[in-house]
């Protein structure tokens, strides 16, 4: 019901409660009242919830155990039935902290159901977030204040700000952003701001700096100066894929011809730089180095290089790593004095991987790594209405990695995202699946191919085509609302969708030999899985191409 699940909670029952009014009294009462307004007023019927606000700045609300870690993001929920109405009481350390509470009410009065009982409640990983660090046309305005919202709201805390294609993060690096684009930076830190979202931002001057020029970093300094100016305090600096070697002959005089001397010089003196602008000012780099075993003579010394206090990206053993193990992590902290920050390439699908659509769900990241890392930021797709479901459930991780189930929370994110076209978009959801992680493709459709199978070996063809018409049904259905519904989300899908359909036309026609064998119909069979074929999108699990070819042979 609550997503992500609490940490710990005493409920003795969950009830049915949608209040028409909402009395708050306390700490920041009208702050939570701003908050839930909208949530209320949907009842004939006048009962209130009221919530009591407690601040206290204590162990008990500041502290979190496992994590052995200070925090502002810890509440305590207690809640019971008064009469027709209810009473919630919440104590929390300050305002973020109420901030997570708030959303979590916002929930129930979504769901119209609240907890009898009491809870303790509070994230495990400290870096929470994601990062628009793809290759592809970078996000619309409106799409990324919506991902702002939506992701804060299920309990991330940080936005790093990297689009590889806006000009003036990485081409044109040494360039002030125009006036527009500036506007909308600003629009986007000042949401995040009232959203309790960290937003970093990232520049990436890596392929034409000259990293012993004055000149460059004069225009390096300028161009962060104007970013500060907008309130911004939280700074990336990118120097992965770029050539390996020192381009320019100054900087293999100035450097001994090493890449990280030149890289450990620019992190220190941009660091220097904005703590000077203000002390509150912090950095993550992401190394040319990025990935591997952790131990590797770049990152070791850059790793010694560097302040201590600066974050540093890793994506762990591959570019795309199938698992984050707490093993690796601690080799990653004894080499560079660092713990790894992971930029986890999931759901991303920019490069080799454009055919495909990572819709699926987070898996092979270890339940404790929170202990061993900063946090974890998901780096997101181009497609960002899509990248809502993956990132909700690396969320779920992150809030609660311990009590996390992958494929639980990804129907349940699939739930928030589609609402009551969630049921009818499954089966190809499910054909979705595909992606770099150690995930089961098209589960649905292998349980129904595997049965009809099972039933065809045993000599019963008709409880083999009883089972396969069933799920032609829930796919045919699935087709249909795919060409019909009024949807963003479906519309940026619609490439992978038409593939879908074909994928449904080679069921049908396999189906149809189990009636008439002839060697017309073959062929028509074969003509149209060989459409499906060349279709360059990736859909599917290979059983279905198995199956049609079987289908073919019988």
């Amino acid at each position: 019901m609550i997503y992500p699940e609490f940490q710990k909670s005493v409920i003795a029952e969950w009830i049915d409660f949608s209040p028409a009014k909402i009395a708050v009294d306390g700490y920041e009462s009208s702050f939570v009242s701003e908050k839930l307004r909208e949530n209320t007023g949907n009842t004939c019927k006048a009962y209130t919830l009221y919530i009591d606000v407690v601040k206290e700045n204590t162990r008990r609300t500041e502290y979190i155990e496992e994590a052995y870690r200070i925090t502002d993001e810890k509440y305590f929920m207690c809640g019971e039935k008064n009469g027709d109405d209810f009473r919630m009481t919440l104590t929390v350390s300050g305002k973020k902290s109420l901030f997570r509470a708030v959303n979590r009410i916002a929930s129930m009065l979504d769901d119209g159901k609240f907890p009898v009982g009491t809870v303790e409640d509070y994230p495990l990983f400290a870096k929470r977030g994601y990062i628009e660090g793809f290759y592809g046309n970078p996000w619309s305005h409106d799409n990324r204040k919506m991902m702002l919202e939506l992701m804060s709201f299920y309990g991330m805390n940080t936005y790093y700000y990297a689009p590889k294609d806006d000009p003036y993060h990485r081409d044109k690096w040494d360039i002030l952003y125009p006036e527009k684009e500036l506007s909308q930076l600003t629009e986007i830190s000042d949401l995040c701001r009232e959203n309790f979202v960290d937003f970093h931002f990232c520049i990436a001057p890596g392929l034409s700096m000259k990293y012993s020029s004055e000149e460059d970093f004069c225009k390096l300094a300028c161009k962060v100066k104007q970013l500060y100016n907008i309130g911004i305090k939280k700074f990336g600096l990118l120097v992965d894929d770029i050539p390996e070697n020192l381009c320019f002959e100054e900087d293999k005089i100035a450097f001994d011809g090493e890449a990280v001397n030149a890289h450990i010089y620019l992190i220190n003196r941009f660091y220097g730089f904005i703590k000077d602008l203000n002390s509150e000012c912090s950095l993550t780099v992401c190394p040319l180095v990025y990935h591997g075993s952790g131990e590797e003579y770049y990152v070791s010394k850059l790793g010694n290089g560097i302040p201590s206090d600066v974050s540093i990206f890793w994506t762990g053993k591959n570019i795309c790593s199938q698992e984050l193990t707490v093993r690796e992590a601690v080799v990653f902290d004894n080499a560079t004095n660092h713990k790894p920050l992971y930029w986890d390439n999931f759901p991303v699908n920019d490069c080799e991987m454009y055919n495909e659509m990572h819709i699926g769900y987070l898996s092979g990241r270890e339940r404790y790594l929170f202990r061993y890392s900063e946090g974890l930021i998901s780096n997101t797709m181009e497609y960002c209405l899509s990248s809502r479901i993956p990132l909700l459930t690396a969320s779920d991780y992150l809030w609660n990695p311990i009590a996390y189930s992958p494929y639980e929370s990804w129907h349940k994110a699939c739930e928030i995202v589609l609402g009551e076209n969630k049921e009818t978009l499954m089966p190809f959801l499910d054909n979705l699946l595909t992606s770099c992680l150690k995930v089961e493709n098209s589960p649905m459709l292998n349980s129904a191919l595997g049965n009809a199978q099972q039933k065809l070996f045993a000599g019963d063809m008709p409880g083999a085509f009883a089972v396969m018409a069933e799920y032609t049904g829930k796919l045919s259905k699935c087709c249909e609302a795919l060409r019909t519904l009024d949807n963003s989300m479906v519309k940026e899908l619609m490439p992978w969708a038409e593939k879908q359909f074909l994928a449904l036309d080679v069921i049908e026609s396999s189906l149809s030999l189990l009636g008439e064998k002839s060697d017309e119909n073959k062929q028509k069979a074969n003509d149209i899985l060989q459409k499906y074929l060349s279709h360059s999108k990736t859909l599917c699990d290979f059983s279905l191409r198995e199956f049609a070819e079987r289908m073919q042979t019988l």
